[in-house]
């Protein structure tokens, strides 16, 4: 189980991106071709918009006055609420379908964290886990499916799981090596995530009942996938060979892995975290290597050309999902 703040954090390290402490004020956005980037303000200081639904409504967190983070659900009529906790104080949204139902990862009093389901009136139900003390969900799809990660007996090691209506977390094993998570799922039941192989790298896989778990290979050193559509194509990022920088990637069953390049130089680094069934894509990519300025930006067309989104006025955005009619929300600084 990857603790999300620790993950956040260590991603933000990684990239260059400040940490909460440093960084200026951040805010979900949606954003589309007719009306631009829109501010979606905050419960709290900032907010971080994760999913879109094909009604626009939004799911994410946000940061509290005290420092915690807090899952909620924006609509254009009710604007955002707080969806609250297992009773802890920590709770994240990562996904939403079309009717209102979202997913994430809530804290217990104890401090357990689990994945979770918030239904469309806001009830949280507690998904439980493959066993283990810990979950997360990151995906759900028009049916309601769900996937995540979750500790396995012993907490011995973290597994992508499936959850089909009330049937427990089928546990979807790995590539051979420890560790595996499922980050999205699309309507005919293909997963997509990442595992350690027998070797101990990291690559993406696409997982589907009939062929099983299905390594996508890597545009260099490593890889790891964070969408898919109901076409099947995935999308995610790749870390090139010599360890920098990394490239956001599509893969089609028929063309394999494509990097999707960046707003920059080739040195710059790009990730995609979402596509739609028009074969748009949502992601972000920095400007150039030599900075640590990165954008929200789209893929579009057969050919995929890159487009800048822009910012809510500050330096930095990204865009983390993407709706069917080409909504895109993500976050940006606003000052």
């Amino acid at each position: 189980m990857k603790f999300y703040l620790t993950v956040v954090l260590l991603r933000m390290l990684f990239l260059g991106v400040p940490t909460f402490a440093q960084q200026p004020t951040q805010h979900a956005f949606i954003w589309s071709q007719k009306s631009g980037m829109k501010d979606l303000g905050s419960l709290g200081a900032s907010s971080y918009a994760q999913a879109v639904n094909a009604s626009g409504q939004v799911a994410g967190y946000f940061v509290t006055n005290f420092g915690d983070l807090h899952a909620f659900l924006w609509t254009v009529k009710g604007g955002m609420k707080d969806l609250g906790t297992l009773g802890g104080n920590f709770s994240v949204a990562r996904g939403i379908d079309d009717s209102g139902v979202v997913v994430g990862s809530a804290s217990k009093k104890s401090g357990a964290v689990h994945a979770v389901l918030w239904t469309a009136t806001g009830a949280i139900t507690d998904l439980g886990t493959l066993g283990g003390s810990s979950s997360e969900a990151d995906g759900i799809n028009k049916k309601g499916d769900i996937v995540g990660d979750s500790s396995t007996k012993g907490n011995s090691a973290t597994h992508a799981f499936l959850k089909i209506g009330i049937r427990r977390m089928r546990d979807l094993g790995t590539l051979g090596g420890a560790s595996s998570a499922a980050s999205a799922v699309n309507v005919f039941r293909a997963v997509a995530g990442n595992s350690t192989t027998s070797a101990g790298d990291e690559h993406a896989f696409m997982w589907t009942k009939a062929a099983g778990m299905q390594d996508l290979g890597t545009l260099g050193q490593s890889s790891n996938a964070i969408g898919i559509n109901d076409l099947e194509d995935v999308v995610g990022f790749s870390v090139l060979t010599g360890g920098s920088p990394f490239h956001a990637f599509l893969w089609t069953v028929s063309g394999g892995m494509q990097d999707l390049g960046t707003l920059g130089d080739f040195g710059a680094n790009s990730d995609a975290f979402e596509s739609n069934k028009s074969g748009e894509i949502a992601g972000y990519s920095y400007t150039d290597h030599t900075d640590a300025i990165y954008h929200a930006v789209v893929w579009q067309g057969s050919t995929h050309q890159i487009s800048d989104l822009g910012t809510l006025g500050g330096k930095n955005s990204t865009s983390a999902a993407i709706n069917g009619s080409g909504k895109i929300v993500g976050w940006s600084d606003i000052n």
